[in-house]
């Protein structure tokens, strides 16, 4: 029968009957109707049907009281009604009612009894409701206790199921009450067993999934078994394909999922898992539209995934997002919106960590803002208060960093201890204890008080005992407590604090994976903490780990990184350090560089501001000592004077400020003799000593400052009162500085000079004495091993040596020269200090007639070699290089006066190898390095293939110069890779050296092998030097022959050259010029030549016209010693005698001479021409395209290079496949920096340089004519290098090459192309001999001479070798 039909008839059966009148009837169907009623409301949830059956069963029971009690069933209907009611509308009347219905149901139901199973379960429902309303445990537990005897009375089915899951609930519940976790296990275990019995398309299996996922969670939020965690997301994976996408319960799957894989992410750290989990919250955000309930709540779950992402992988993008997405968050959630506290912090904290990313001061100001109102929303006693206080506390400290307020620090300090109070029950203090202990440590540095240091270092010990390895908060306190620990130590000292420190931020670095938003201080930290240990332990890996890490730290902060300017101070102070420590003038162009981009972004204002000038300005100071540029020195000092006025009176770091720009003025003033710079040293010294007191740890150093002010004081007045004040702030500098460290070395060495000083004033021996013993001292506190041992030993040399002047004291002078000899011998010390010492000891031993004087020449040799192999590894810039290697600006060269010496001692084979030796370095090393092989290659191929790669490496690393541009980033590998080589080029010529009959192999030539380059004609070396100037003649045969020139002195040949140098360079007139020439030569002739000349004429008996070569040294080089003469009517000139050329060594002319046949080829010589007649800002050249036509004419073979053609990389390679190359256009030499002449070609950056020429080799090439202005011209600051356009043509591979001493005619060059030419090809182009060139240069100047052209024109030119 129809549901309905029979609930209508029953309640028709009911109205027959009279009001009052009862009948066992009609307890009956009013018991039928209830159920019905019941039945009908579980299939169509219509309310009424429910309120109908609990009336009609209610009159039902009322009926029975009258007659007999009711049954199990009219109880069992009642309490499930009331059950479903409560279910729906929660009211306790009904649930109060419900509980005592089915405990009176199951009175009358006993073990075993139908309806007792769903009565036991009514009553669990029942009981777990009421629990949930009042937390009255005892219902709990009753609840527990009737699912259990239910689940004892069902068998495997849907009930079951039902029970489990009701049961597991119950048990969920219980164990989080009393955390007890055994009810949790066995909540788990009967949920396993409901999902079996649901399986899937089950319509409640997503019910007990996700009661399932609940309790997992809270499981491994206790446990934090893995286990859980992997069952967990497996579970919340199944329950979002059980509500795909369109299913109402779709958005709720995936914040569950995406609550899972955060707390994964938290253990795990894989970011694949984090970034899984923000693909769900953002998909669940789509579905939660404007207006929807959960939108709020999905917005502050993305905000916290996309922060945590940033914590742990950078990016500010992420955290930009998730800012935004909390700012909707809080819109959504008004004042007096339960959630809006938990939105604020986080906004709050988000706002803070991009204050230190970006440099707006908009967000620590606006979460300052936003957490001081958190702090309103949680007062004293909230359970908030605590964790409010310390975010607020580390809020105002990051605003403190940006902004430099006092107040913020003092507020952070006070809010961030009482958050630590024992009273605030604070649980994670490690946020607090990290955040003061960072505070405290700010404090200190700006007030340098040790209580708050050491309070910072005990309580970033005690948050890191708190903190898990894998803690997101770690890395932060390593990093703060090694800072603390690193400040303690500049302090107190103690290398403890300092390994520790190293430690610490190593594991920072481990934690904080690529990206990490604390893997750059962390970076930046442990580079100051090794740079603080390479101060002590002098270990040079400290420091090069330092400078890269310093460099990771700084690829990690963009322009726009609040940090960058504290990283690129650090950087630049490591590598000013190394500097000071190595001597590489790039480090310290590299450190200002990254000063100069600090200063850029950090405006009047800046917290950095002051740092940035005063390391800026300290290292311009450098800078200036090193190369004397005194722009640089000025800049210092206005530098520093803002630095000074950005230190207030109270200011711990004012004294610093005071000493850099004391010691700026005292440099300038040493420099231009200022006394006013002195003065206001001297004063800006004793306000510094002012706040350094007596006790005070740099009270030493200042007064070394000040004694140095006095000193160069009394240098420039020579009172002694200001010498007395020197000594007396010396003394007490050195009474108080601790013993055998680096500043007493410096006080002991500052206070000998100013006594040497008074001595040199009073003469009294006493203060020299003193000195002695002081500089005695300095070895002890520079033991061997020691840098700076060479330059206490030279200092204590020269006292010596000024005590024997005065004394004549044979110990003193012994003495003297045995440390000479020990500071040159001395390894560990620079090789420029080295060479100053054994230019003393020569000095010395020279003076006094010492036997020690031949030891002195030789180790001076010895390192001058050694020099430029090891400038050509660490130094980029070819120039700079020769000055590192100690070539003499003056034009002094050791090996001259050796050579000097050994003609005194008649020994001149010596003599001619001390010459060949000591000059043209850079030129010999690289002819080293292009040495044929042939005989090696067949005693040894192998090695003879593996020298050719290390000699080509090697000399590309020599020839290397600023023209190659190397980053900065990559400057340290590059020098370790030059030093590489050359160590290998070393080891692997001492191999060669192993082999039999290659003992000589790239040694020094011996005499007998130089003697080979006269096979042509007498060779005459020019030894100018101030112990007394020679000629010596080099001949084919027999031993070198020794003319004296006494009137070639230094002095005098300086003179000549400085002449010629002025009338090549201003260009008198015509007449004067030529006046001016011939009295130069006359003086050449006289002073040099005429000499020579009579001993060829009568000792050798060299016939007129014969060929002689001249090696110049010194200045002479720049003389036109081929063209001097009497120039007198009736007497004849050196160019009527014989035909003159050059060389720049012996070695290079056997070089040349080395292999060399005649050409034999019916084709003849192959011709390069390359003629520029209109370079890039040059005057025209119109006779450039006479002298091609002439060139055309003359020689078949020709291949002209000119107009847009005209090339760096075309001419290069155009010359390697020639045996003759011309060149027709401006030459240009520099002066300064040799390796920049070049020849100017159609643009100013396709010029071709010296260095270009001398990189490439050429196998087949024979001569060269450049006919261009300064091809032949030396440079003046090294003029024993003969470096110039000519020499480097040599150096490239041609046998002879003829050049011009100074600026040519352009219509010279016609003229003498054609001579040259003709002569050269005279017996037809398959019978060409290079040699003679020479002559061939002679018949066009003859001509030249007779066309009565000017003096300056036709001695211009000259040939090179053979």
């Amino acid at each position: 029968m129809d549901l309905s039909v029979c609930i209508a008839c029953l309640e028709i059966a009911i109205s027959l009957y009279q009001p009052l009148h009862t009948t066992p009837l009609l307890i009956v169907i009013l018991d039928y109707l209830a159920s019905a009623l019941l039945k009908r409301y579980q299939h169509t949830r219509n309310r009424r049907d429910l309120d109908d059956c609990i009336r009609r069963q209610r009159e039902a029971l009322s009926l029975h009281t009258l007659t007999q009690p009711p049954g199990p069933n009219p109880l069992n209907i009642i309490g499930t009604a009331l059950m479903f009611r409560v279910r729906e509308s929660g009211e306790v009347v009904d649930l109060e009612e419900c509980i005592a219905r089915n405990r009176e149901c199951l009175l009358v139901c006993p073990p075993g009894h139908p309806l007792r199973p769903s009565t036991l379960a009514n009553l669990g429902a029942a009981t777990y409701r009421r629990f949930q309303n009042v937390k009255n445990m005892s219902d709990l537990d009753d609840c527990i206790a009737y699912h259990r005897e239910t689940l004892l009375s069902h068998g495997i089915g849907q009930d079951r199921s039902e029970t489990l899951t009701n049961l597991a609930i119950a048990l969920k519940s219980r164990s989080l009450e009393n955390d007890d976790m055994s009810d949790l296990d066995e909540c788990i275990q009967h949920l396993r067993e409901a999902l079996q019995l649901r399986p899937l398309g089950h319509a409640t299996r997503p019910t007990t999934l996700q009661h399932f996922i609940s309790a997992l969670q809270i499981r491994f939020q206790n446990r934090k078994q893995l286990v859980d965690m992997d069952e967990w997301i497996g579970l919340c994976r199944e329950a979002l394909v059980l509500h795909p996408m369109g299913h109402t319960d779709h958005a709720a799957a995936l914040t569950d999922l995406a609550n899972a894989l955060i707390t994964h992410f938290q253990h795990s750290r894989r970011i694949e898992v984090l970034s899984e989990c923000i693909s769900h919250y953002r998909t669940a955000l789509q579905l939660c539209p404007f207006g929807d309930p959960n939108r709020a709540t999905t917005l502050t779950n993305l905000a916290t995934a996309l922060t945590t992402r940033f914590e742990y992988n950078g990016g500010t993008i992420d955290l930009e997002e998730g800012i935004s997405h909390y700012d909707e968050a809080l819109l959504l959630r008004p004042l007096g919106h339960p959630d809006r506290l938990e939105t604020l912090t986080s906004l709050g904290i988000a706002l803070g960590l991009l204050s230190e990313q970006r440099t707006s001061m908009e967000y620590p100001n606006r979460s300052v803002q936003l957490l001081r109102e958190c702090l309103l929303l949680c007062p004293a006693g909230h359970p908030r208060h605590a964790p409010t206080l310390a975010n607020l506390g580390n809020a105002l400290r990051i605003r403190f960093w940006r902004r430099g307020e006092m107040a913020d620090l003092r507020e952070c300090i006070e809010l961030l201890r009482d958050a630590l109070l024992p009273s605030s029950n604070y649980h994670n203090r490690s946020v607090a204890l990290t955040g003061l202990g960072a505070a405290l440590q700010r404090r200190f540095r700006l007030l340098g008080q040790m209580s708050d240091l050491e309070e910072s270092i005990n309580v970033c010990q005690e948050a890191l005992l708190l903190l898990s390895t894998r803690h997101q908060g770690r890395p932060s306190t390593l990093n703060n407590l090694g800072t603390g620990l690193l400040q303690r130590f500049r302090k107190k000292g103690g290398m403890t604090d300092i390994e520790q420190a190293v430690e610490l931020h190593r594991e920072a670095i481990l934690l904080c994976t690529t990206g990490h938003p604390q893997r750059s201080p962390s970076l930046n930290n442990l580079g100051n903490v090794l740079r603080t240990r390479f101060e002590q332990t002098a270990q040079n890996s400290d420091l090069d780990e330092c400078i890269e890490l310093h460099r990771d730290a700084l690829n990690f902060c963009a322009a726009a990184h609040p940090r960058r300017p504290e990283i690129l101070n650090c950087l630049g102070s490591a590598l000013q350090r190394r500097f000071e420590h190595r001597g590489r003038a790039f480090d310290l162009d590299d450190a200002i560089e990254q000063h100069r981009e600090s200063l850029s972004i950090c405006p009047v204002g800046h917290h950095e501001r002051l740092s940035t000038l005063s390391s800026l300005g300290v290292a311009l100071n450098k800078r200036f000592v090193q190369k004397g540029e005194i722009g640089d020195l000025y800049e210092s000092i206005d530098l520093l004077r803002e630095a000074l006025a950005l230190s207030p009176l109270d200011d711990q770091n004012r004294p610093l400020s005071l000493d850099n720009l004391a010691s700026a003025l005292r440099a300038r003033g040493k420099e231009l003799g200022d006394l006013a710079d002195l003065r206001e040293s001297t004063t800006l010294d004793e306000e510094c000593l002012l706040l350094r007191p007596v006790g005070h740890h740099a009270r030493s150093s200042t007064l070394n400052s000040l004694g140095l002010a006095w000193k160069f004081r009394f240098d420039q007045t020579e009172a002694m009162p200001d010498l007395l004040e020197c000594i007396k702030y010396h003394r007490e500098a050195l009474m108080i500085c601790q013993t055998g460290s680096g500043s007493h070395a410096s006080n002991l060495h500052n206070l000998a000079n100013a006594l040497e000083a008074l001595h040199w004033k009073g003469g009294d021996i006493r203060d020299l004495n003193e000195s002695i013993e002081l500089l005695r001292d300095t070895l002890l506190v520079h033991p061997v091993g020691h840098t700076a041992r060479s330059g206490s030993l030279y200092s204590l040399a020269l006292a010596l040596n000024r005590r024997f002047q005065i004394t004549g004291n044979q110990t003193d002078i012994d003495e003297c020269v045995q440390h000479y000899e020990a500071a040159v011998r001395y390894d560990f010390s620079p090789l420029h200090h080295r060479l100053l010492a054994s230019n003393s000891w020569i000095s010395t031993a020279r003076q006094n007639g010492l036997e020690s004087l031949e030891a002195a020449y030789t180790a001076s040799l010895d390192l001058l070699e050694r020099s430029i192999i090891v400038a050509a590894s660490r130094i980029p810039d070819v120039h700079a290089r020769m000055t590192h290697a100690g070539f003499n600006p003056n034009g002094r060269n050791v090996s001259l006066d050796a050579a000097s010496y050994a003609i005194e001692k008649h020994d001149i084979k010596t003599a001619v190898a001390l010459m060949e030796r000591g000059r043209a370095l850079l030129f010999t090393q690289l002819g080293n390095y292009r040495t044929p092989l042939d005989d090696l290659e067949a005693a040894d191929q192998e090695l003879a293939d593996r020298f050719r790669k290390l000699s080509t490496a090697v000399a590309d690393a020599t020839l290397s110069s600023d023209r190659v541009e190397e980053p900065k980033a990559t400057s340290d590998d590059v020098v370790a890779r030059r030093q590489r080589q050359a160590a290998d080029w070393n080891r692997t010529l001492e191999e060669i050296r192993q082999l039999d009959g290659f003992d000589t192999f790239l040694r020094a030539m011996p005499f007998e092998k130089l003697q080979t380059a006269a096979s042509g004609g007498p060779i005459i070396l020019i030894n100018i030097s101030q112990y007394g100037s020679s000629a010596i003649i080099v001949r084919a045969a027999g031993d070198p022959l020794p003319i004296p020139l006494p009137e070639a002195t230094p002095s005098a040949v300086i003179a000549l050259a400085n002449t010629l140098l002025r009338t090549t360079t201003i260009r008198p007139e015509e007449y004067e010029s030529n006046r001016i020439l011939q009295d130069m030569l006359r003086e050449i002739w006289k002073k040099i030549v005429e000499p020579v000349v009579f001993e060829l004429e009568t000792t050798l008996k060299l016939p007129r016209g014969s060929r002689i070569w001249w090696i110049p040294t010194s200045f002479s080089w720049l003389l036109p010693l081929h063209a001097s003469g009497p120039y007198q009517p009736g007497m004849r000139n050196l160019p009527d005698f014989y035909v003159s050329s050059y060389a720049p060594t012996l070695s290079a002319l056997v070089r040349a001479r080395a292999g060399y046949r005649p050409m034999k080829k019916a084709s003849g010589p192959r011709m390069v021409v390359v003629a520029q007649a209109g370079a890039e800002g040059e005057a025209e050249l119109p006779s450039v395209h006479d002298e091609v036509a002439l060139i055309r004419q003359t020689v078949p073979q020709t291949t002209v290079i000119e107009g847009d053609e005209c090339k760096r990389e075309i001419v290069l390679t155009r010359m390697k496949d020639a045996t003759w190359a011309h060149f027709s256009c401006h030459g240009n030499q520099h002066r300064t920096e040799p390796f920049k002449s070049h020849f100017s070609l159609r643009t100013r950056a396709t010029s071709l340089t010296l260095l270009d020429i001398v990189k490439i080799g050429l196998s087949d090439a024979e001569i060269a004519v450049l006919s261009a202005c300064h091809s032949a011209t030396g440079d003046v600051s090294t003029p024993d290098e003969a470096i110039h356009l000519t020499s480097g043509m040599m150096l490239a591979g041609f046998r002879g090459v003829v050049g011009t001493m100074w600026a040519m005619a352009d219509m010279d060059g016609p003229v003498i192309a054609e001579e040259f030419y003709k002569y050269m090809l005279r017996n037809g182009p398959e019978a060409v001999d290079c040699r003679g060139a020479a002559k061939a240069l002679d018949k066009g100047v003859r001509r030249l001479r007779k066309a009565n052209v000017p003096f300056e024109r036709w001695i211009n030119f000259v040939h090179y070798g053979i």
